[in-house]
């Protein structure tokens, strides 16, 4: 799933986007995946997010572009989080992640 900060559905989710860009601009791993949107090298970084009760969730592996403000989640990233989903729909997955995702840029996280 391709997350873009200027594509944020909400002011908060674009701020903590943002936030999680400037991680990206001078930390992490370089790795051999070049940013749909602007072609420069991804970098990588482990994020915790922390539930609304304040506990931790365990950590996501983010891809993050260090020019452009996008996030790359590899396949099951956000299913780790997410709620299970008892019979596939494609449709219905798609807006779960989605909201998933909007929920995550509320919640308080830390990058290691």
């Amino acid at each position: 799933m391709l997350l873009n900060a200027d594509a944020a559905s909400s002011t908060i989710s674009e701020q903590k986007l943002n936030k999680m860009h400037d991680a990206f601009e001078t930390e992490g791993d370089e790795i051999n995946l070049d940013c749909p949107f602007c072609d420069s090298h991804m970098r990588v970084r482990k994020i915790v997010f922390s539930r609304i009760d304040g506990t931790e969730m365990d950590p996501i592996e983010i891809d993050g572009c260090p020019s452009c403000s996008s996030f790359w989640f590899d396949a099951g990233e956000l299913q780790k989080i997410s709620p299970p989903i008892v019979e596939y729909d494609a449709n219905r997955e798609a807006k779960a992640l989605s909201i998933v995702m909007e929920m995550l840029m509320h919640l308080p996280f830390v990058i290691l």
